[in-house]
């Protein structure tokens, strides 16, 4: 499903564009410390575990666990008016990482502890937005 969104993220950000460039190629990454092995989303300059700088991005399982959700009866996006309603959920990824992200998952078939998966919305040829599907 393609989405047409008035505000995009910016994907050339410095410390986001591997996710960014992963995501084109419908691969789920999250930031690694090289040091001790923390896996995490979103990007952080240093590890909160160790504090070492030395961050890499790394493919992690694209399937996870519903972990929370919301139902949006009213698009805080203008552009979303006729998406409504619409799910945002809070992923855990099997790997760990956390992701808040829109659930293509109907609002009355959302659970808590449902198993998900990786989907990707292709907004355009340089966006495509993670989202996650009942697998």
């Amino acid at each position: 499903m393609s989405t047409t969104l008035t505000r995009l993220p910016d994907v050339t950000a410095p410390a986001t564009a591997p996710f960014w460039e992963a995501a084109k190629r419908h691969v789920l990454v999250a930031q690694k410390c090289e040091d001790c092995g923390d896996l995490r989303y979103p990007a952080l300059e240093i590890c909160p575990k160790c504090w070492s700088p030395n961050q890499v991005w790394t493919e992690i399982s694209p399937q996870g666990t519903v972990f929370s959700f919301v139902v949006y009866h009213r698009a805080l996006d203008p552009s979303k008016n006729n998406e409504i309603p619409y799910v945002i959920g809070r992923v855990v990824t099997d790997d760990g990482p956390i992701f808040n992200v829109r659930l293509d998952i109907a609002p009355g078939d959302a659970k808590v502890d449902q198993r998900v998966r990786a989907s990707w919305d292709d907004v355009n040829d340089e966006v495509t937005l993670l989202r996650f599907e009942s697998a």
